[in-house]
């Protein structure tokens, strides 16, 4: 069995979330040097279950996010991953968080930025 990644039960693993602002975006590389292509946010939230600042990446679909500062924010479908990296006979791990979207809390459901398929009208017949 492979383990891809972990779905958090939101708020026993972050509990409530405040919006810290945008910490920097991540550009695609190719052959070794960076491209103008966006291929994620990632943001700083302050979780009040781990007890500090945690990072969350937003794919770059997704419109680049301007709250207030130490607003309440919730994550939309989040993702935990792991990953290690051997150093000696240790291994150091880097535990990332994505997420669909981010928004403010009580906003309801996000809406999508994904791009979608023309469908040639919404008209009633």
């Amino acid at each position: 069995m492979n383990l891809n990644f972990i779905v958090p039960d939101i708020n026993m693993t972050f509990g409530e979330l405040k919006f810290l602002g945008l910490n920097r975006e991540r550009y695609a590389y190719v052959d070794g040097k960076r491209t103008d292509t966006l291929e994620s946010r990632i943001y700083n939230l302050g979780s009040s279950v781990q007890g500090g600042q945690i990072e969350v990446t937003i794919p770059a679909y997704v419109d680049l996010k301007e709250f207030d500062f130490f607003k309440d924010v919730e994550l939309k479908n989040p993702k935990i991953m792991a990953s290690a990296r051997a150093n000696g006979t240790f291994a150091n791990v880097n535990w990332t968080v994505e997420a669909e979207d981010l928004v403010l809390k009580g906003t309801g459901s996000a809406v999508s930025s994904k791009p979608t398929a023309a469908t040639g009208g919404n008209e009633k017949k």
